[in-house]
C-alpha cells in the first residue's frame, strides 16, 4: 500500500448508508458508533432517504432527498437514485443497522480498494463471510472467490463496490429481500468477480453479523443494541420501536408465496435456480443434523 492511499481514495469512494425517514431513531446511535470507531473515515458519507436531513459533527455526511414526487419510491428505485447521483468509483454500502463495536481497519479498506484499481472485473469485497461450501484463499489475503452458483452472492452485508456494477445488479422494483434472494441470480450471468471474507478474518467492519445487526424487521434486536445505546448514553427507548427475541418469527406460507411471486417478477426463470439453491442448502443442513 502506497503511504498517500487513503488521500487517494478519499474521493473516489462513498460510503452509502441505506435507511429511510421511519429509521431516524436509528441514526443517532449508527452515528455515535461510527464516530467512535472511525473518527478518521477519509470518504463522504451519504445516508439514503426519502426527505430528512442528517446532521452529524466531525463526520463528511448529508442526505441523498427525493424530489417531493418520488417519495414513494420502492427501495430499488431510491438507491438507485442515490448511487447514480455519486460521483465515485467505489461505494463502501452499508445499512443504518450495521453498527460498529470495533475500529475500521483503514489500511485493509484501502488495500481492497488498490486491488479494485488493478483488476477492473472485480465487482465487491464483502467484509463478512458469505457461507457456502468450503473455498480456497483467493490471490487477495483474506478473501475466498464466490463461486457463480451461491445463494446470496448479491447480498447487504457490508462490502465495496464497484459503483457501475452495483448499478447493473439493481433494480428499480427491489425489496431489500428480493435483491438479496433473487437478485441474485443477476450474478450469474454478469461479468464481474465476487469475494468475500474468509472465516476468521471478518476484522475489517466490524458489527453483530451474527444476529443480523441491531435491527430485525423493524425492532431493536436488545442484545446488540442495549449495551451500545448504554455506552453512548443516548437515552433512546427501545420500546418506542420495538423490540425482538434472540430469533424472530418464521414466515408465514403466504409470505414466502408473495416472496416467491415477487422473485419471479425480478429474476424470470433464474428464480428457480434460486429455489433449486436454497432447497440444496436446506438438505446438506439437514443431513449434517443427522
Amino acid at each position: 500500500m502506497t503511504p498517500d492511499s487513503s488521500t487517494s481514495f478519499a474521493d473516489r469512494c462513498v460510503v452509502v448508508v441505506n435507511s429511510c425517514d421511519a429509521y431516524i431513531d436509528v441514526w443517532p446511535l449508527f452515528f455515535a458508533a461510527f464516530k467512535d470507531r472511525w473518527s478518521d473515515c477519509p470518504f463522504p458519507i451519504v445516508v439514503n432517504t426519502e426527505s430528512l436531513d442528517v446532521a452529524e459533527s466531525g463526520l463528511r455526511v448529508s442526505s441523498h432527498v427525493l424530489r417531493p414526487d418520488q417519495r414513494s419510491s420502492s427501495w430499488g428505485a431510491r438507491l438507485l437514485a442515490t448511487l447514480n447521483d455519486q460521483s465515485s468509483e467505489y461505494v463502501l454500502m452499508l445499512f443504518d443497522d450495521f453498527v460498529l463495536e470495533e475500529p475500521v481497519d483503514s489500511e485493509a479498506v484501502d488495500r481492497c480498494l488498490e486491488w479494485m484499481d488493478a483488476d477492473p472485473d472485480i465487482s465487491v469485497f464483502y467484509l463478512s463471510h458469505v457461507p457456502g461450501a468450503a473455498r480456497p484463499a483467493s490471490r487477495y489475503q483474506g478473501f475466498e472467490a464466490i463461486p457463480r452458483l451461491t445463494n446470496y452472492r448479491l447480498n447487504s452485508a457490508p462490502a465495496l463496490w464497484r459503483r457501475k456494477h452495483l448499478i447493473e445488479l439493481t433494480r428499480a422494483e427491489d425489496s431489500p429481500w428480493i435483491w438479496e434472494l433473487f437478485g441474485t441470480s443477476r450474478t450469474f450471468l454478469h461479468r464481474g468477480k465476487y469475494f468475500c471474507a474468509q472465516p476468521g478474518h471478518e476484522s475489517i467492519y466490524r458489527y453483530n453479523y451474527t444476529m443480523g445487526g441491531a435491527i430485525y424487521r423493524g425492532k431493536w434486536v436488545p442484545q446488540v443494541a442495549g449495551p451500545l445505546i448504554e455506552r453512548y448514553r443516548l437515552g433512546i427507548n427501545m420500546l418506542d420501536r420495538g423490540i425482538t427475541g434472540a430469533q424472530g418469527a418464521p414466515r408465514t406460507t403466504v409470505e414466502k408465496l408473495r416472496m416467491l411471486a415477487q422473485g419471479f417478477r425480478a429474476s424470470g426463470w433464474l428464480a428457480l435456480v434460486i429455489v433449486w439453491l436454497l432447497l440444496l442448502t436446506k438438505l446438506r443442513a439437514r443431513k449434517g443434523q443427522v
